[in-house]
């Protein structure tokens, strides 16, 4: 069986309250399209629900293109396809491309194999002018699902073709793929209130490092975020700041009138510190100031003070802005369901075939923020 879903928002996340189901369509094992165009039905979701839960239990595996975000939908409308084994067929390119060709598209897999690619009607005359999914004509959205779907059941055939000697892997990518989805379905338990208010604190202490790196480096104008602002603070150099100035102009009838223009001043600063070797940069007369670079350069006094500022300010920002900032404003994004992240597990990545995590990357998350997981359980 082939599944393809179309939710109403245009990043189709699985999570978010505000999406739901548009359309449906299975493709049965006797060759069968089978169609459930669920807004555009008197009783939405209802019968067609039960309809499609009737042809799952009805077929052994189920069959898809990135099909974990299919399972999520089914799971979305308690939908239950338990015991039932499953084969994605982008997960299966993967694993054919010796791990190289990272999150095969069914156009581009499709037209590899020699087939049809998407009808791409959809994207650009309705997606991409912002037309929501349930306002697209009922007939273009058949037609669209209908190659989707046969596109996928003509790159299964052939992949079944290809895949000899990786069937092993490719069957235990899907197993596992299962459990990922279990894994992202159930989401981790994070809690965004304190989260923000520790973040909140966090701003008001890195606000209180800017004043302290600003008075140190005798710069106003300084932005710490520039790394040609702190080049020239550290390594030496100049930096022009432009500004509005104020000048009398005369006209020929020798009337005057004040206007703005925009002038530069320039700041030259001398060196504290002899950049690395190597640190040049391809703009002359600056030096690299990323982290791993100011932490390895060789200071004392004043400027070893700056410096350790600079690199507390950095880490401080990077466990605001990543996480303590970072995790609530990605969960707003995605409208997640309070409390709980709901992180991509990822298969199709690295070359290596191992697991990769993104949006948020679970698998790096900071230390220090341990505590924010799982609290509402905590004693």
């Amino acid at each position: 069986m082939c599944l393809k879903l179309h939710p109403k928002e245009l990043n189709a996340n699985p999570f978010s309250k505000c999406n739901s189901l548009v359309y449906v369509g299975l493709r049965t094992h006797d060759g069968r399209y089978l169609t459930f165009p669920i807004e555009y039905s008197y009783q939405p979701y209802g019968e067609a629900l039960k309809l499609i839960q009737q042809e799952i239990n009805n077929h052994d595996c189920i069959i898809g293109f990135n099909l974990k975000f299919d399972l999520h939908w089914i799971k979305r409308y308690n939908l239950d396809f338990s015991n039932k084994r499953v084969f994605d067929c982008q997960l299966c390119e993967f694993c054919l491309s010796n791990q190289l060709d990272s999150f095969p598209s069914l156009d581009s897999t499709a037209l590899k194999h020699g087939f049809e690619g998407k009808l791409d009607v959809i994207k650009l005359e309705y997606w991409d002018k912002g037309i929501d999914t349930e306002l697209i004509p009922k007939e273009i959205l058949e037609e669209y699902l209908i190659r989707d779907l046969d596109q996928t059941y003509k790159v299964f055939q052939k992949q079944q073709s290809l895949v000899k000697e990786k069937r092993t892997l490719v069957s235990l990518c899907n197993q596992d793929l299962l459990v990922l989805q279990e894994m992202e379905w159930n989401g981790m338990l994070y809690d965004v209130k304190q989260s923000l208010e520790k973040g909140d604190a966090l701003q008001k202490e890195i606000n209180d490092i800017d004043k302290d790196i600003i008075e140190r480096s005798n710069f106003p104008h300084l932005n710490i975020a520039s790394g040609d602002h702190l080049s020239a603070i550290l390594y030496g150099g100049s930096i022009k700041i432009p500004f509005r100035e104020s000048y009398v102009f005369t006209y020929k009838s020798g009337k005057q009138a004040v206007k703005e223009r925009w002038s530069e001043q320039v700041y030259t600063f001398q060196q504290l510190i002899k950049p690395l070797k190597g640190s040049e940069l391809k703009k002359e007369g600056f030096y690299a100031t990323n982290f791993d670079t100011l932490s390895t350069l060789k200071c004392k006094g004043k400027a070893k003070e700056l410096v350790n500022l600079i690199l507390q300010r950095s880490k401080l920002e990077k466990l605001r802005g990543t996480y303590l900032h970072g995790i609530p404003s990605i969960m707003k994004e995605n409208d997640w369901e309070e409390d709980y992240i709901h992180g991509q597990l990822n298969q199709c990545v690295a070359v290596t075939g191992r697991l990769s995590s993104s949006k948020p990357n679970l698998q790096n998350m900071d230390g220090s923020i341990g505590y924010l997981f799982g609290t509402r359980y905590a004693d």
